[in-house]
This record gives structure tokens, C-alpha cells and sequence, in this order.
């Protein structure tokens, strides 16, 4: 078993995000998570999870993972996420989306970690194109 918070660790839960295997992924949520991403700021595991799945039924979402730094405490780690919009979505949270419409940005988010879950997430955008 890896790590927590080594690569190969984080390197799962990228794989089960990109899957849209939400047991997964979801497992290294913490029951109380604080989550404060660029689209919203959620409290606990449930309202994360609803977060998602709204997310990926609107857009195909993958994320790259480019470097992590990580302790059992706390990883830092710069992703790339790719977005394609499935429909129009005029109310997408970062701005409207129209079919088709493909969108990337690089972004570091720091997931503080508490028993083996992440117990806080924050990320920052660095930069964004459209295409």
C-alpha cells in the first residue's frame, strides 16, 4: 500500500476522479471535509460528492496531476483540469459553456490531511485558456 500523501497515493485518487469511480474518490473525502474550490465552497462529504456528480453531468472533467509534495499531513499538488462541455450551459459556475466548448486551467490545491482523509481542500488558479 502507498503513503499517505506520497504520489502513487494521490496518483489513485486522480485515477478514480478521472473514472468518475465516486466510491473511490469519495473514500478520501473525510465526513466533514472543508472544501473551498474556485467553483464552491462545500462542507462535508455529501455536499461534495452532490458538488460532483452535478459537475460531471454537465461536463467531461479530467484532471492531470504535474507535481505533488506530500506529507501524512498535508499535499500540495499542481493539476491540470480539462473541461468539455457535454451541452449549452449558460450557468456553468466559472461562466457559460456552449456544446463542445473545451476549457483548461492549471490550478495548486493544498489538501490538508487527517487520519489518511482529506479534511481541507483549498485550490487557486494559476491559468486558464479556452479553446
Amino acid at each position: 500500500m502507498d503513503a499517505i500523501g506520497s504520489r502513487p497515493w494521490f496518483g489513485r485518487y486522480v485515477d478514480a476522479f478521472n473514472a468518475r469511480d465516486y466510491d473511490a474518490f469519495g473514500a478520501y473525502y473525510h465526513p466533514e471535509v472543508d472544501f473551498r474550490g474556485q467553483a464552491a465552497t462545500l462542507a462535508g462529504r455529501a455536499m461534495v460528492m452532490e458538488f460532483y456528480r452535478r459537475i460531471h453531468e454537465q461536463v467531461v472533467e479530467t484532471v492531470e496531476v504535474r507535481s505533488v509534495v506530500g506529507s501524512t499531513e498535508l499535499l500540495a499538488a499542481e493539476l491540470v483540469t480539462t473541461l468539455v462541455s457535454k451541452g449549452d450551459w449558460p450557468d456553468f459556475p466559472r461562466g457559460g459553456m456552449r456544446k463542445g466548448e473545451r476549457r483548461q486551467s492549471v490550478n495548486f490545491a493544498f489538501y490538508d490531511i487527517k487520519d489518511g482523509l482529506f479534511v481541507r481542500i483549498r485550490t487557486a488558479n494559476f491559468s486558464r485558456s479556452v479553446g
